[in-house]
């Protein structure tokens, strides 16, 4: 993937913009703002003072600062991530709640990076990169002032390697960094960095060198590689290998040394450990030998693997472990890298950026935009010291802070009745957060009982701030008068263009009630195709400026959840006035193409329209009209006359033939399909509740509207962005993260999975081709869904932008592999898509919009948010429904693949279901396991007690048992023990 720098757009607009957006908004929970230039930790439990808006703004103009969009971990809420401002560079880490400065998931942060001293050494990387890639210079250089952990005891016993005597740990190690005289006298830290460009940059890092960092967004660049010095060694490779292991053959025989052992459970002094080196670092297979027991301080000789070969982390589960009803939520300590590779020796290394060996770091001095709403639901309890001032709320995000909410605010009977309030579900909100574990809130509302489906989705609906009120009155009244028997009038339909005569017919889900798109073909004597895509003219409805389109745009979005709708408008127009219901007449915005035989657009026609469609085909009925063209299909709803079944099964298949044509075209050129999968629940209609489920079918019916809609969109942007440059609503999509997907591409491609990633096109062939490999059709089914579950974790989200603030290059869509693309076909569910309806209406009557291009930018910012809010609502309430069945249905038995192996889980993609879930080894009932790495790939080794055992890396099949977890909706996987007893290969999909 190629690697480049983003450079901000420069136009007429981005100042007003700038201006637009420059002051940092208060905090509506805190109303400090404070800020001297520089960030200044607070000690313990304490925020940092918020720069200044005229320092951040200053700060961004600088690039010293840099802005982005807050992420937090779900399953691990102390680790939190912006984007790079540099393309292809790793995300920015931010590590704790502290540093995050009261920011939550989604707000728009501005991040100070920290000194290089403090980023973050990627050790694993580090020994991927000189297991797969590394010479002996590179090993001379890397090595250099390493720590090899030998002891993960309080004593915290190392060896240090290359010169650095001390066996401090790394951030201590002062000894391996040169020291400058300053002119105050003060000592000062410097220390050479490499980069790509080819110069030698000395840093300070002392501590009053603030300049540092606010100099430059990177303030790396334009350093020079490492000189020939910066490699050269008292020891060569084989010597500083050989040097780790004596020092750790020494200081085992002083009785002070075990190798790293983590364990799942309590620490006890007494406790087993297993030491062994159990694998092959040139195959990463499980050596013949069996594991060695001994106990801690016994005396024997332990092989210390040096960087050039695999590491090993044995865990003896006991029992207890695997009976543990301890949280899934609770932190488990992060196991010690066996090496630890020295920041400044890393730094100085050529390819330390560009093979991501360092992760920058850094913390937040502003907030710029307060996107999330600071609203949670959760339940109550009392406070752990019995303070009876206050109760505290434990939010279901483990994203957000638990808050302490005052004693008075709390329901009748809790303080001397609270477990009446067991698993009541509440909805509070953040109102002031001054330390860092200790926010304080107020109860919105209650919800009810959280078994209750209802509940949670509602609790889901207001954490994500979803409208799903009844719309207010002054919207409804710009229906038009007497909508329920509303007809269109006369003179509109003299002004549109008539096509109740011709064959137009709508292909929906079987249960859809907002049909916002409609077809229609006719074979010319000519031999050429005259092919209409209609969408509904939303925009007739919705006048701009009036109550309901500034609902209409609050809303952004329809949001789907497993049992309902939230419609972005009222139903008497999403279902009635603007759906083209079949045999009525309706007003549409057509899109109209001659087209040849070969699928070629010989020209096209934009408009307004009226149409009358005869049928409302399901796509199950369309599917069957291709698969049996010509043939009489009885289930087939009603036709209006004069049309007949076969008519509309002609009318199809010709549809169909251009639409294999114009697939394959957007194929050839370079178009990227990543299907992920859909589940869908069948609702026992009396209970509401989930009686079975199924993956969405992609079938060659979804496929051919899709053409027709791809082509409508692309054929509109066009038209908008020729007619007006700096007004148009268009959709891009960025490439995806370069250095995520080159760490999968490298991962697969040790496991034998050849990608190549350089483009849209080679990836889609890359995948392509796993359909033709070696292997069962199940293997080549499950192969596929893990590669493709893979490839879409660096895919940035789409979004919707305007043309004026942004250079043309940045427009293109990577997966469409198209310079332009908008979204044209859906105004009933989509707001922008009714800013494109009214831009095509202005470009068609040459009556340009009075629109400012920032205020658009700004509406199109708000449309993203609402967008990802929906889709965060709806898979979530998937995931609700999931949990229900299972706890209903099951356990379950479901094939699996893994995905992902950490040091104690597994994530594997349940393949009937598209869901990845997370394992948790202390609850597989295993009798001890081995996390391992070699050549850059993860392996978890498993045994029993019975002496079964099982190698799992990536893309590894497994069986799967899914039963109710021990909180409402929630669901466990376990892997199921394999028959065989005794050892297990390697299994994996090869």
């Amino acid at each position: 993937m190629e690697k480049r720098k983003k450079t901000p757009s420069k136009n007429k607009y981005s100042d007003k913009l700038s201006k637009a957006t420059k002051s940092t908004p208060q905090n509506p929970a805190d109303k400090k703002q404070a800020g001297n230039g520089k960030f200044i930790p607070k000690p313990g439990n304490q925020f940092s003072p918020y720069w200044s808006p005229a320092e951040v703004a200053r700060g961004l103009s600088t690039g010293a600062l840099v802005e982005g969009v807050l992420r937090i971990n779900q399953k691990s809420y102390e680790d939190a991530f912006i984007c790079s401002p540099d393309t292809g560079q790793q995300d920015i880490y931010l590590r704790g709640v502290q540093v995050r400065s009261r920011a939550l998931n989604g707000d728009v942060v501005v991040v100070q990076l920290d000194q290089p001293g403090e980023w973050k050494v990627n050790h694993d990387v580090v020994q991927d990169f000189l297991e797969r890639k590394g010479s002996e210079e590179d090993s001379k250089a890397l090595m250099e002032g390493c720590v090899v952990n030998t002891k993960e005891e309080p004593s915290d016993v190392k060896i240090s390697v290359g010169g650095i005597n001390s066996v401090k740990s790394v951030d201590e190690s002062v000894d391996s960094v040169k020291k400058v005289e300053a002119g105050d006298e003060k000592a000062s830290e410097v220390v050479n960095i490499s980069t790509d460009s080819g110069e030698v940059k000395v840093i300070d890092i002392s501590e009053e060198s603030d300049v540092l960092i606010k100099s430059a967004v990177d303030p790396l660049k334009n350093v020079p590689v490492a000189s020939a010095s910066d490699y050269e060694s008292d020891h060569s490779a084989v010597d500083l290998e050989t040097k780790i292991e004596a020092e750790a053959l020494k200081l085992a025989d002083m009785k002070i040394v075990d190798i790293s052992v983590a364990s799942t459970t309590h620490d006890d002094s007494d406790s087993d450990v297993i030491v062994e080196s159990t694998t092959d670092a040139a195959t990463g297979e499980p050596l013949a030998s069996s594991p060695k027991k001994t106990r801690r301080g016994k005396r024997g000789a332990k092989k210390v693997n040096s960087s050039m070969t695999s590491v090993n982390t044995t865990v003896n589960t006991t029992a207890e472990s695997n009976t543990s009803t301890g949280s899934r939520y609770a932190r488990k300590a992060p196991t010690k890298p066996l090496v630890e590779y020295n920041i400044f020796s890393v730094l100085k290394h050529p390819m330390w950026q560009k093979s991501g060996l360092v992760q920058k770091t850094g913390r937040v001095v502003a907030i710029r935009e307060w996107k999330h709403s600071r609203v949670a639901a959760g339940t109550i309890k009392h406070m752990t010291d019995k303070n009876p001032r206050f109760f505290l709320f434990s939010p279901t995000d483990s994203r957000v802070p638990r808050m302490k909410i005052q004693m008075s605010e709390a329901p009748q009977n809790f303080l001397t009745r609270p477990e009446d309030f067991t698993g009541m579900m509440f909805v509070a909100r953040i109102v002031k957060w001054d330390l860092v574990n200790s926010a304080l809130g107020t109860i919105e509302r209650s919800l009810g009982h959280s078994s209750d489906i209802g509940v949670r989705t509602e609790g889901l609906l207001m954490e994500n701030n979803i409208d799903y009120a009844e719309f207010p009155q002054e919207a409804l009244g710009d229906l038009p008068d007497n909508y329920q028997e509303w007809s269109i009038p006369p003179q509109e339909i003299k002004r549109r263009r008539d096509f109740r005569n011709e064959c137009v017919f709508t292909i929906d889900p079987l249960t859809a009630r907002d049909l916002d798109d409609a077809l229609s073909v006719t074979l010319e004597p000519s031999g050429l195709y005259r092919v209409g895509v209609h969408i509904a003219d939303v925009s007739h409805f919705v006048r701009e400026g009036t109550a309901l389109d500034r609902v209409a745009g609050d809303r952004s979005t329809s949001t789907y959840l497993v049992e309902r709708v939230v419609p972005m408008l009222p139903r008497p127009l999403c279902e009635n006035l603007c759906s083209l219901n079949p045999d009525e007449d309706r007003l549409t915005f057509t899109v109209e193409w001659t087209i040849n035989s070969q699928a070629q657009i010989v020209s096209e026609w934009f408009g307004r329209t009226v149409i009358r469609s005869c049928t409302k085909l399901a796509y199950e009925h369309a599917q069957s009209m291709i698969d049996h063209p010509g043939e009489e299909l009885d289930t087939l709803p009603d036709i209006a006359a004069p049309y007949t079944g076969k008519d509309i099964s002609s009318k199809v298949n010709m549809l169909q033939l251009l639409a294999v044509q114009l697939r394959t075209k957007r194929e050839q050129a370079g178009a990227l399909r990543l299907d992920q999968p859909k589940l869908c629940f069948s609702l026992n209609q009396e209970t509401g509740l989930p009686d079975g489920y199924r993956l969405h079918q992609h079938r060659n019916s979804n496929r051919l509207i899709e053409e027709f809609m791809l082509l409508a969109n692309m054929a509109v942007a066009h038209k908008i962005y020729t007619t007006y440059t700096d007004i148009a609503v268009l959709r891009r999509h960025p490439p995806p993260k370069a250095d995520m997907l080159d760490k999968v591409v490298d991962q697969l491609g040790s496991l034998g999975v050849d990608i190549n990633s350089s483009t849209a096109s080679t990836l889609a062939e890359s995948i392509s081709r796993i359909k033709d490999s070696e292997g069962t059709e199940e293997e080549k089914r499950a192969k596929l869904a893990c590669v493709t579950s893979l490839c879409s974790k660096p895919m940035e989200l789409a979004r919707y932008f305007c043309t004026g603030l942004y250079q043309p290059e940045d427009f293109h869509h990577f997966a469409l592999n198209v310079p332009l693309y908008t979204h044209f076909t859906s105004p009933i569910r989509r707001y922008p898509d009714i800013l494109v309806h009214r831009l095509l209406d202005a470009a068609i009557t040459l009556r340009r919009p009075s629109w400012d291009p920032v205020q658009v930018q700004q509406a199109t910012e708000h449309c993203n948010d609402k967008r990802l809010a929906a889709k965060r609502v709806s898979e979530a309430s998937a995931e609700l429904f999931l949990g229900l069945f299972i706890a209903e249905c099951g356990p379950l038995s479901q094939p699996g693949a893994v995905v992902q192996v950490m040091d104690h889980s597994l994530d594997v993609l349940i393949l009937e279901m598209g869901v990845v879930k997370r394992v948790y080894i202390d609850r597989l009932g295993v009798s001890k396991h081995c996390f391992r790495r070699a050549l850059g790939v993860s392996y978890m080794d498993l045994w029993w007690e019975d002496g079964a055992m099982i190698t799992l890396t990536l893309l590894s099949q497994v069986g799967l048992v899914l039963a109710k977890g021990d909180r409402d909706f929630e669901f466990t996987a376990l892997i199921e023990k394999p028959e065989k007893v005794g050892k297990g290969g390697v299994i994996t999909l090869d």
